[in-house]
């Protein structure tokens, strides 16, 4: 049978005594022969772009998709950003979120061959003059959260280029978790239309949010801003030690000083705070192949007119505890994420990101108890009970025993003119 298609045979057999067995058939289909072609197709990438010193983009960078295939030919090139889904590739890509960008590639053959991915990342510059997209929230986390909850669900760039995390607005105050669960709907089954999530991960993130409780009693109250990226809002810190924070309107943040020499704090004056959790984002933007080394001071006393201590900026130091943020590979044993002098994260545990990305960073405090998350993730815990010294030593340190207060202030640390550090989305929750 050389016919393409499919095709029936029957059959049956007959004795010599006459006797006729029950007729019997089988199906079957001829195709065409298998093609040659077993070659999946060639892709490559060109990011192009006016860049800075560091090598980073400034404004936007345009990523040009090609593909060949010297057998059947190219029957499609696909692309995916920053771990959002393939999307059909019909031109270049333009891409303008300050951050740190991966783009993947493929194509298919008309043989069917499809080839591997292949990625290439690049880095958005700050500033620039591109306005930062109009978003409830700042969360670049890698995976979509609601509330505590991890959906493991890739946490993609939307088309109105908010991240999923920030469209879901887990931290603003919801009267009612119907409300709050109505809310993500909606935003679920726009990103499904869009084609930015599917089926499955669209389940995921609203199981999540029912899981979450945002709304019930108790959990209706949301985060409250410190520092929301205005001059009225870092009008209320002050800056006390050596070093300056400077005011990045564009993208809502405060960057360290590369002029203005010193190690200081900038702190918030206004109110002592007890159990919280405080959020915030940071990004290390230190110059040239170095590391940024910073910190949030959190359990403080007042820092002027202390009996033990006549520099305000160590009065945070000596009396308060420092959530370290040093993503460098050398130097201090003390890296993102360890309690300064007294727990030890290392360089292994910090779960580092490339250098140019916002993280998110999160600090709670319940009573003697801190937990700080990186991007989500658990990265340290400490115990601050009494009786443990300053590693290393140093002679007028206090230990934990004078630093057990029940609330305190809050402060960012500037190490130095190259440890250039941003901060932005300061706010705060009272547990």
């Amino acid at each position: 049978v050389h016919e393409l298609g499919e095709h029936t045979v029957r059959y049956r057999a007959t004795d010599r005594s006459g006797n006729v067995a029950d007729e019997k058939s089988v199906d079957f289909t001829v195709v065409e022969p298998p093609s040659q072609d077993q070659t999946a197709p060639e892709t490559s990438v060109k990011v192009e772009g006016d860049k800075n010193s560091d090598g980073a983009f400034i404004t936007s960078a345009k990523a040009t998709v090609t593909a060949t295939d010297d057998d059947s030919g190219v029957e499609k090139v696909e692309y995916s950003l920053d771990g959002g889904p393939y999307l059909a590739y019909t031109a270049p890509v333009i891409v303008d979120r300050v951050g740190h960008h991966t783009i993947a590639h493929r194509a298919t053959d008309k043989a069917g061959n499809t080839s591997e991915a292949k990625k290439a990342s690049f880095t958005i510059a700050q500033g620039g003059g591109v306005p930062a997209p109009n978003c409830a929230e700042f969360d670049e986390r890698h995976t979509v959260f609601v509330g505590t909850v991890d959906t493991g669900v890739p946490n993609r760039i939307t088309r109105n280029r908010c991240t999923i995390n920030e469209l879901i607005e887990d931290e603003k105050d919801w009267s009612s978790h119907a409300l709050f669960l109505k809310h993500v709907t909606a935003v679920l089954d726009k990103l499904k239309t869009d084609g930015v999530i599917d089926q499955r991960e669209r389940k995921a993130i609203n199981q999540a949010a029912k899981k979450s409780g945002i709304g019930k009693p108790g959990q209706s109250e949301g985060y409250t801003k410190l520092f929301d990226g205005t001059a009225a809002s870092l009008a209320k810190w002050e800056q006390v030690g050596g070093g300056k924070f400077e005011l990045n309107e564009e993208e809502g943040s405060i960057t360290s000083s590369t002029e203005v020499e010193g190690m200081g704090m900038l702190w918030l004056p206004n109110r002592a705070y007890g159990d919280y959790s405080l959020k915030l984002q940071w990004r290390d933007d230190a110059p040239g192949s170095g590391n940024a080394n910073g910190g949030v001071f959190v359990r403080f006393p007042k820092v002027h007119d202390h009996p033990e201590e006549s520099r305000p900026e160590w009065v945070a130091i000596k009396y308060g505890h420092e959530i370290q943020v040093n993503d460098r590979p050398d130097g201090d044993m003390y890296k993102t994420g360890s309690v300064y002098g007294f727990d030890r994260v290392g360089l292994g545990g910090a779960g580092v990101t490339p250098k140019g990305t916002w993280n998110d960073y999160e600090i709670k405090v319940v009573d003697q108890h801190y937990e700080i998350y990186r991007n989500g993730v658990l990265i340290n815990e400490f115990d601050n009970t009494g009786g443990q010294l300053f590693e290393p030593p140093r002679g007028d340190d206090p230990g934990t025993d004078g630093r057990r207060f029940a609330s305190g202030y809050i402060g960012l640390q500037v190490h130095g003119v190259t440890d250039v550090i941003s901060y932005r989305d300061i706010r705060i929750k009272e547990l």
